[in-house]
């Protein structure tokens, strides 16, 4: 959809910053959903084990369990949520997705990977999940 959005705004003409809003933001969904997939950790799931669409990034339950060798304590049993990245400067969330860690601070806890993503990437994960509602409709 935000592709289409892209194409739209390109037709009509709207100002090159618009655009390149429309194709960052894009760049993050395409990040967050197909290459970090970030979504599938950080979305609650019905029944079936489907993420619940209307959900996407609000934090959920971890669906595995640690290994028996890593300590529970270490591992996440809860994802936060994402959408709207509360908590994160800019600055902050973008120095996450590149370094691993936030601004001074220790790696999540297991099973979150340390993510090195480049500045550009880093910046449209940002915006992307900054333009997500920060709450949503529960079921």
């Amino acid at each position: 959809m935000m592709r289409s959005a892209a194409l739209l705004l390109l037709a009509l003409g709207a100002a090159p910053s618009l655009a390149s809003d429309a194709a960052q933001l894009e760049r993050g969904r395409y990040i967050t959903h197909d290459v970090a997939m970030c979504v599938q950790c950080h979305t609650p799931r019905d029944a079936s084990g489907a993420l619940i669409e209307d959900q996407e990034f609000m934090g959920a339950a971890f669906p595995v369990a640690p290994p028996g060798f890593m300590p529970q304590a270490d591992w996440c049993v809860s994802t936060p949520r994402i959408a709207g990245l509360p908590g994160f400067t800019d600055d902050e969330a973008v120095e996450f997705f590149m370094n691993g860690a936030r601004l001074g601070r220790h790696q999540p806890k297991w099973p979150m990977p340390p993510f090195h993503m480049n500045r550009a990437d880093a910046e449209a994960v940002v915006a992307y999940l900054r333009s997500l509602p920060e709450s949503r409709r529960r079921q």
